[in-house]
């Protein structure tokens, strides 16, 4: 150790970037071309001079002004890092760290001692002192509720602090030493303290009665309602537009559910622009000491969806229910529970990955995407050059197979039935689209934010073909595109006689709300003193009226705008439990079609376990799929048989 350089600390994920320490302790200057150094099996090389002075530290990663070496990275839930000597086999160190928060440096107690420890103030670029240094970091309580109530386990040689309020504790906190009552509506939040240590990371427990599915956070109460910068203040100081890292505040999560649960730190913000005025906020959790593990592919990023609009919640999770039985677009999934806040119930949320680039690479499989957002196109991840080409295609009115080689054609003719069915006042607002950047990757469109419909009667046609400018869903493009057009309308007929058709769309209404109605009731007792907001019930008969009148007056409404005639077509199966009809892709839900006259409908006939389909009644072709034009048809029967009957 006296002869060569040594790795004097590393702070992982510390301010600004990952960062290692060197220290020569020889007495002539060492440089370091030719040396590497391997984290967690990854090999960095020193490929430039960088020579370190006698009894001179080093410093590399940081991208400040004492720059050096290669780029690398140190992941705080631990690792290894093996320092290699010029000859490229001669390991001259190895040193391990364990799992850290962020901002606590691996440090030795002095510059090239043998005795390491850890610090809240690292001293990366500096001497280490005798003194800087604790001996060890410890690791958080555990806690536990019980029928006596709620104990806490830590290290021996430790002592637990707690609070009840959110704060986080100190060592003027009171210290627990007892059993602390399991009130419902309690949040406490403890941490281990022990002589020449880092206190532990703060582990929070919200009592709460009768929730088998909960979401928990706790803060300081000053962070969340500061008159003037706490994130959810009322008073008239408060500035509802506030965003970026200035606006983001620590919170202690947990995640209660039958199936497991997580806990862990991350930051919260207000998220949005619909809800920011509003005493309910729709919320963001922010990974930050750690990846969240809340919701499947969203490592980095949740949202805590208010729903606070009138008749939002039903609204929203409906049509997350209709776009997952067939849809090309991508939608959120969400989990509905409530939220409790230090303690406090503020209703029910949905707890969903955000839209961003993370969760689409998860989504997708692939290394990155192109995101595109909003009426004006602004890139979020990749670039925008794809997207320019697609637009230029569209307005050329380029043939469908040159389009199909850009996007996904049903992704957004999916966007623009949705759109059109609901009249979603903010369509051209909405709007997000990706791609996976990589060769052949395709532009498809995430459905979100339904809430703002329509009234039944409105003329949405001619409202979405009127805009000044190309807007999402590009209707007036696509009703001007001869080959696009009959894909909508027969879209549009196949939805309409599938999930979107009464007998089925109510089943699934009465689905959500007895499924969710006692979450609805509680959150509607918890804000209904607070503005006034429909009650459930009346969100149930808007969701209702909607489904049993908007069809026919849409389909009216694509006749007149495209001159296509509406047809009705019925379709039977015989026997009635012997198999099903797909219409373009969709399972048949209803009795008959409204189709257009002249638009081809893709029909396929497909038998239930036991059955064999025979062929069709009413139309003169054989096999199971076939395309009918509205016009000539008015009535087919797809007709099965018990596998193994030789009778037609």
């Amino acid at each position: 150790m006296a002869q060569v350089p040594v790795i004097n600390e590393l702070l992982p994920s510390g301010p600004g970037e990952d960062r290692i320490e060197l220290f020569n302790p020889s007495d002539r200057p060492v440089d370091m071309m030719g040396w590497s150094f391997v984290v967690n099996g990854r090999t960095h090389w020193f490929e430039s001079p960088l020579v370190i002075a006698p009894n001179a530290l080093a410093v590399i990663g940081s991208r400040g002004p004492e720059a050096a070496g290669p780029r690398f990275s140190l992941p705080r839930s631990g690792g290894s890092l093996l320092l290699i000597g010029p000859d490229r086999r001669t390991v001259h160190e190895l040193v391990t760290w364990p799992p850290l928060r962020k901002g606590i440096a691996m440090g030795r107690r002095v510059d090239g001692g043998r005795l390491w420890g850890y610090s809240l103030d690292p001293t990366i670029g500096r001497s280490n002192v005798r003194g800087d240094y604790a001996e060890r970091s410890l690791a958080p309580p555990m806690l536990a509720r019980t029928e006596a109530g709620v104990e806490a386990h830590a290290e021996d040689g430790t002592v637990i602090r707690y609070t009840l309020d959110g704060h986080l504790p100190d060592t003027t906190s009171p210290v627990l030493t007892t059993t602390l009552p399991s009130n419902a509506g309690t949040i406490i939040t403890a941490c281990a303290f022990a002589p020449e240590a880092i206190p532990s990371m703060p582990i929070a427990m919200t009592c709460v009665e009768n929730e088998e599915c909960y979401l928990a956070l706790g803060a300081a109460p000053k962070d969340l309602f500061d008159e003037v910068t706490g994130l959810l203040s009322s008073s008239p100081q408060a500035n509802f537009a506030r965003k970026g890292k200035a606006w983001q505040r620590p919170v202690r999560v947990e995640l209660v559910q039958p199936s497991g649960g997580w806990s862990g730190i991350a930051l919260i913000a207000v998220s949005g622009s619909g809800t920011r005025g509003l005493p309910k906020k729709n919320l963001k959790l922010i990974a930050e000491e750690q990846d969240l593990a809340l919701v499947e592919n969203a490592p980095s990023e949740v949202m805590l969806r208010a729903d606070a609009s009138p008749h939002a919640w039903l609204r929203n999770l409906f049509m997350e229910a209709v776009a997952g039985s067939g849809s090309f677009v991508d939608v959120q999934p969400s989990i509905p529970l409530p939220l409790y806040l230090n303690g406090d119930l503020q209703g029910t949320y949905r707890l969903m990955p955000a839209k961003n680039s993370a969760w689409l690479r998860s989504l997708s499989g692939a290394e990155a995407v192109d995101l595109v957002d909003g009426p004006s196109a602004r890139v979020l991840s990749g670039e925008g050059d794809r997207y320019r080409q697609w637009r230029e295609a569209m307005e050329q009115r380029m043939p469908l197979d040159s389009l199909a080689a850009l996007m996904e054609v049903r992704s957004l003719i999916d966007l623009a039935c949705f759109d059109l069915w609901t009249g979603r006042a903010d369509h051209d607002l909405n709007t997000r689209c990706w791609r996976p950047a990589e060769r052949g990757g395709r532009w498809r469109w995430i459905l979100f934010d339904m809430d703002l419909w329509a009234p039944v009667e409105e003329g949405t046609v001619e409202r979405m073909c009127a805009e000044p400018a190309p807007v999402a869903p590009f209707l007036p493009e696509l009703l001007a595109h001869p080959q696009l057009r009959d894909e909508l309308l027969a879209r549009m007929s196949a939805w309409l006689a599938s999930a979107l058709s009464p007998s089925f769309a109510e089943a699934c209404v009465d689905s959500l709300f007895a499924t969710h109605g006692r979450l609805m009731e509680a959150d509607h007792a918890r804000w209904r003193s607070v503005w006034e907001r429909p009650s459930p019930e009346e969100s149930r008969k808007e969701i209702l009226h909607h489904i049993h009148h908007r069809s026919q007056e849409l389909v009216r409404q694509l006749a007149e705008r495209t001159g296509k005639p509406v047809r009705s077509v019925s379709v039977r199966i015989r026997p009635p439990e012997a198999g099903m009809v797909m219409i373009e892709d969709l399972p048949l839900r209803a009795d008959a079609i409204a189709a257009f006259a002249g638009v081809p409908l893709d029909l396929r006939a497909q038998a239930a376990p036991g059955f064999e389909f025979v062929g069709w009644e009413g139309y003169d072709q054989t096999g199971e799929t076939l395309t009918i034009d509205p016009a000539q048809v008015r009535s087919i029967t797809a007709l099965f048989r018990p596998v193994g009957d030789d009778q037609p």
